[in-house]
């Protein structure tokens, strides 16, 4: 196991109902907040006001930018600063998905500093920037999907330049996320599997990717993956499942707090590759990641079959009497049989990606994401490697 600090500067408050606190812990922070939120479904279903009406109740005027995209866009992250500039805005609210959360610490940032948000996003420059200031921040999540109520980073796309790359800093740690599942209920079908496959992504990318040796990190990744297997189904047949949503919302902010990691590391070259294709076709984040999922453990599963055998024993109840092989190939296959559980084993082919742009967007990832020539990973991921992902998710696996 690595040497390792773990620090969570960030208050959760959890549980269905405690979104009734967000005006009690804003007004500790500033007397004017901006609400920043996507384009419809916080406002379609009631939320933003819930929220606006606690502020206001304990004195806290309120601003709502509602205009953030599914993958957040710089152009509207600057545009968002600048009316924070121009009103005294002295607190962030990220009111929604993973979406607005990231835009919210992007805009904490880029009004500080008073610079365009690009000139604040690591992607791929030779000195990597660092943040210095920012509003403070709370979050709100509304779906269980990205976990960025509790990190201090987020995911910008420019839009111009079809680059989508990371903003991160310490100073980006929210001060305090509310995080109440009563809120994620009225999350659309789709957006709530997506972000059920995120969730097990950040977790399951460092276990294949980071430190041998580190059982109680590989464990707890297990029950979180788990835990999602278990409810996300639940989740589909009875949307309005409290319980299961409430599972589902404390694995989402748990598995990138920085707890699951700490001691294990690893790389993140799923979540690398499916920013380089959301940044040129700005489908959903999750919805990416389950379709690179399947190919990319069926192209490296061989390089490290160790991690691949402790899944399948913890996760499926494979017999250890079975070969070291024999046990990976069977977690690979538990993991493609979630997928088609949920409705997420699909090809490139189903939603109209072809083949046009496989190069550029490994380009692209290697030069936001890598630290040379190749991604790390179990398997190294040079070029071709990546662009044969990429192929292999054309059309569907033997």
């Amino acid at each position: 196991m690595q040497n390792f600090t773990f620090h969570l500067p960030t208050k959760l408050i959890f549980g269905p109902g405690e979104v009734k606190k967000v005006g009690v812990e804003a007004k500790q922070y500033g007397e004017k907040a901006l609400i920043v939120t996507g384009r419809r479904s916080a406002s379609a279903f009631g939320i933003i006001h819930r929220v606006t009406d606690k502020l206001e109740q304990e004195g806290v005027a309120v601003m709502v930018f509602d205009k953030v995209e599914p993958n957040p866009r710089s152009s509207t992250i600057d545009e968002a600063a600048e009316l924070v500039r121009n009103n005294n805005i002295d607190m962030i609210i990220g009111l929604g998905g993973g979406s607005p959360m990231d835009a919210a610490k992007a805009i904490a940032a880029a009004a500080a500093m008073n610079k365009p948000v690009w000139d604040l996003v690591n992607h791929g420059q030779p000195v990597p920037p660092k943040i210095t200031a920012a509003l403070p921040i709370i979050e709100v999540p509304t779906l269980a999907a990205t976990g960025s109520e509790a990190d201090a980073g987020g995911v910008i796309t420019n839009w111009e330049t079809h680059e989508k790359a990371i903003i991160g800093s310490p100073i980006l740690f929210p001060k305090v996320s509310i995080i109440d599942p009563e809120l994620t209920v009225t999350v659309p079908r789709d957006y709530t599997i997506d972000g059920g496959i995120d969730i097990i992504c950040h977790v399951l990318e460092s276990f294949f990717t980071g430190a041998d040796e580190t059982p109680i990190q590989d464990r707890f990744s297990m029950s979180i993956i788990r835990t999602v297997m278990d409810y996300l189904p639940r989740i589909i047949e009875k949307p309005d499942d409290i319980d299961a949503r409430s599972q589902l919302s404390w694995a989402s902010a748990i598995a990138l707090s920085g707890m699951v990691n700490s001691g294990r590391g690893g790389p993140f070259p799923l979540h690398a590759m499916e920013h380089a294709l959301s940044a040129h076709y700005d489908i959903s984040h999750g919805l990416g990641l389950a379709l690179l999922l399947p190919r990319l453990l069926i192209y490296t599963y061989r390089a490290r079959p160790a991690k691949y055998a402790f899944m399948a024993r913890e996760l499926f109840g494979v017999s250890p009497d079975k070969s070291e092989m024999e046990q990976a190939e069977a977690a690979v296959g538990g993991v493609i049989d979630f997928l088609k559980l949920v409705d997420r084993y699909i090809t490139f082919v189903e939603i109209e990606i072809d083949d046009s742009k496989f190069e550029e967007m490994a380009d692209d990832t290697l030069r936001i994401y890598s630290r040379g020539e190749y991604l790390d990973n179990p398997k190294p991921l040079y070029k071709q490697d990546i662009v044969k992902i990429f192929e292999m998710s054309m059309a569907g696996l033997p």
